[in-house]
């Protein structure tokens, strides 16, 4: 991609670059993974924070730095690296101000992950890399505001009815644009793509409305089931949560109801601890499965083209067979970043990112990028098991599950673990509605860190009060 604008030396300059990179990368996400698991191990305590997050951070730099020597080749694409490093620098200072207590390991798992995606974006299309950085930077200033919304409403947890009609509201306005556009002329219209029709635009804005429910569902699961649920209220929780994956099932959108599915089932059995109650959710899906395969085309061929991807590798199994060989063709290591093929495969740069990531960074890489999205499970569930109250548990329970199922959803579909389902991964793929959402979930974490670190990480009862203040603690 550099023959045009470099001389024969600069050329040598990069590939010699691109051949270390193969070998560079790997070892900068071996290091990060490294302080994570120190971190893990002592329990996220203050004292090993500033030198964990300082580490990871100078990882994330060093990697930025050598990646960008490598894709850029203009003074606009130069503009663009010097906007991700100052990101990668700031986002966590500006966000100390603003949290009571930030954890640096998630925090800094979603900048590593931000910048890898910026970078193979860049590598991809350029102009897609700057919508990315414009939307993750717009998502990152509004989850500064999650701290005082909560401060504001502090009975949040009371307002689970406003919060399922808010999740039927925006999924149902998808089919409402539908139908409404067939009689009148209206600015919102629906789109269909990739086999779905989840999406809305408004003039000329689109985004995706089932991502936005994500987060008010899990406060709708996380209110319902705070304390343990009767038997009348978890047959409404149930049905509403039903009637949502319907509407996903309805537009399309297999992968987006699988997740919500799965979501609601581990925030069921956090709550009742019933193991019955979760067998049988899981059999529902199974049946449900089996009729949506009957009733849609759409699944068909994409169960087909996961079972036999050979056998029509021109048409329905070209992505699948495309992303298969990407990951499969270049080995351990990778081709070097800029040296491979990534844009031969379908709709690269959302779905299958993770392929093409595999392609120039090698599988080892690969697998180490889903160690990370392990860590980020690990720290999660951490979080949630030393909450101190129900309500906080089932939130970081939620949030977390999101975001990680999300992507076992989309890297297994990249490598025929499982159909593919159209699912952007988590951080990285390009998708803006995803991207800032995700965000999002990622400030909801770092406040529950807040709220509830004193309950199991800090035993020295002078030591918070110093910090908070004795109204704080009785408050929290």
């Amino acid at each position: 991609m550099h023959e045009n604008t470099r001389n024969a030396g600069g050329d040598f300059i990069l590939d010699l670059l691109a051949v270390l990179s193969r070998y560079y990368f790997v070892f900068l996400l071996i290091c990060f993974i490294i302080v994570g698991v120190a971190y893990l191990r002592g329990g996220g305590r203050l004292g090993g924070e500033r030198a964990a997050g300082r580490t990871q951070t100078a990882v994330i730099l060093l990697f930025a730095i050598f990646a960008f020597a490598i894709v850029v080749d203009s003074v606009e694409g130069l503009i663009f690296a010097g906007f991700v490093l100052a990101f990668a620098i700031f986002a966590s200072f500006v966000a100390r101000r603003f949290y009571r207590r930030l954890c640096p390991l998630i925090t800094n798992i979603m900048i590593f992950m931000l910048v890898l995606g910026f970078i193979m974006l860049q590598r991809l299309d350029p102009g897609l890399a700057m919508r990315q950085l414009i939307i993750a930077a717009a998502g990152f200033g509004v989850s500064m505001l999650i701290p005082l919304i909560f401060k504001i409403f502090k009975n949040f947890e009371k307002l689970e009815k406003l919060y399922i009609v808010l999740c039927v509201g925006l999924l149902g306005i998808v089919s409402a644009a539908s139908l409404l556009g067939n009689f009148i002329d209206i600015p919102l219209v629906t789109e269909d793509r990739f086999g779905a029709t989840n999406w809305i635009s408004v003039f000329g804005i689109t985004f995706q409305p089932s991502e936005f429910v994500k987060p008010i569902f899990v406060l709708f699961l996380a209110a319902a089931f705070r304390d343990k649920p009767r038997m009348s209220k978890l047959i409404f929780t149930s049905a509403a949560s039903a009637a949502l994956v319907l509407i996903l099932v309805v537009q399309r959108d297999l992968g987006g109801a699988l997740i919500f599915f799965t979501v609601f089932m581990v925030m069921l059995y956090a709550s009742t601890g019933s193991k019955l109650l979760f067998g049988a959710g899981f059999g529902a899906m199974a049946i449900a499965s089996v009729i949506s395969y009957q009733i849609f085309p759409h699944i068909r061929v994409r169960v087909a083209a996961f079972l036999d991807p050979w056998g029509d590798i021109a048409v329905s199994g070209f992505q699948i067979t495309q992303s298969l060989f990407a990951i499969g063709t270049w080995g351990a290591f990778g081709s070097g970043l800029t040296r491979g093929l990534p844009e031969r495969i379908p709709v690269v740069e959302r779905d299958v990112i993770f392929s093409a990531i595999s392609e120039e960074f090698g599988w080892i890489f690969g697998l180490l990028l889903i160690a990370l999205y392990g860590l980020l499970l690990i720290r999660g569930l951490q979080l949630a098991r030393r909450a101190g109250r129900p309500l906080h548990a089932l939130m970081a329970t939620g949030f977390t599950i999101f975001l990680v199922f999300q992507a076992f959803v989309s890297i297994g579909g990249n490598i025929r673990f499982i159909p593919m389902t159209g699912v952007t991964l988590p951080f990285i793929s390009y998708g803006g509605s995803s991207v800032f959402v995700s965000v999002l979930m990622v400030g909801v974490l770092n406040w529950l860190n807040g709220q509830d670190w004193q309950d199991g990480q800090i035993g020295d009862e002078k030591e918070m009060l110093a910090n908070f203040g004795e109204d704080d603690i009785i408050e929290g």
